[in-house]
């Protein structure tokens, strides 16, 4: 009677053992798809232009991961987090995100992430107004790159060395890069990096006052932004034709462009760039003899001034 119990018992134990064990794992991979379901969530606000919204995602999705300890989920976090920090001004804190990021991808062996990270830690660093520094990092995440034979990350990585060459003040090697970044875009049929090539394109030429060619890369990138539907790319190539015709002394299509720049950066709500855009627009009217309407737009861009502190 007793061997029967201790039977009973041990079978029972396996049992519930088992049971648990499927009930540990079905919760492991419920929690790492909703970190993977609030990342994406995260990364279409970001698209978006939608920046702190898309932190809040992130930080869920971080929260998530670590919960489960998925050592990649949260590398990748960090790194979108830094993202977002970057692209709000807060550069240093990006950094740090970037590097814890890298650290844990170093860990794992992850070669896409570590040059995910060095990349951005390249952008950072530019950003800071250290090109040498950038110049470095770039060169390291390009031969990963290549090592890996992803035709879009050697792309980015070369229109990226190209920003560091400009920022040495090396415009025609900066230009052999963005040539040769938008080759392999155009292999990839990357239509938003060949819209950034454009832009950078665009902006060596208008420094050389070659306004002809910068006008016909920046509606190109216009074009291609389009054709994407990337919100923010169009702002910035609405942006760059209404400096090139201010530069050139057409106040009014100058106006025309800024104007529209402003309705996508207030549909997206990035203050930065709203703010840019009022100011061009008053002094736009001012030069053009409406000092009312100028006015109107100071007014706007005062009351967002005084909203942000």
């Amino acid at each position: 009677m007793r061997a029967k119990n201790f039977f009973f018992l041990f079978l029972l134990s396996l049992l519930l053992t088992a049971w648990t064990g499927c009930g540990t794992q079905s919760e492991v991979r419920r929690k790492q798809s909703q970190a993977v379901d609030l990342e994406n969530k995260g990364n279409d606000l970001f698209q978006q232009g939608q920046f702190l919204r898309a932190l809040g995602y992130y930080q869920r999705a971080l929260q998530g991961y670590e919960s489960i300890d998925h050592r990649e989920g949260v590398a990748k976090s960090l790194n979108s987090m830094g993202s977002v920090f970057q692209a709000v001004g807060r550069t240093p804190t990006a950094l740090d995100y970037y590097q814890r990021s890298l650290a844990i991808y170093s860990d794992l062996g992850n070669d896409a992430g570590m040059s995910l990270n060095l990349n951005h830690i390249g952008t950072a660093s530019l950003s800071l107004g250290k090109p040498h520094a950038a110049l470095e990092f770039f060169e390291k995440s390009l031969a990963m790159e290549e090592k890996r034979g992803d035709i879009k990350g050697q792309a980015d990585r070369w229109n990226n060395i190209g920003l560091a060459y400009r920022g040495l003040g090396q415009n025609d090697r900066a230009m052999e890069c963005y040539l040769r970044a938008k080759s392999l875009n155009e292999k990839a049929e990357n239509l938003a990096g060949i819209a950034d090539n454009l832009n950078n394109m665009g902006a060596i030429y208008e420094s050389r006052k070659d306004w002809p060619r910068a006008l016909e890369a920046y509606r190109g990138a216009l074009e291609m932004d389009k054709k994407k539907e990337n919100s923010l790319g169009i702002s910035t190539a609405l942006a760059n034709m209404g400096r090139l015709y201010e530069t050139m002394g057409e106040k009014q299509k100058a106006l025309d462009y800024y104007l529209r720049a402003w309705k996508v950066n207030e549909s997206l709500g990035l203050k930065e760039r709203i703010q840019y855009d009022l100011e061009k627009i008053a002094s736009l009217y001012e030069a053009l003899g409406n000092p009312q309407e100028a006015e109107k737009f100071r007014k706007r861009s005062r009351e967002l001034t005084s909203s942000s502190k």
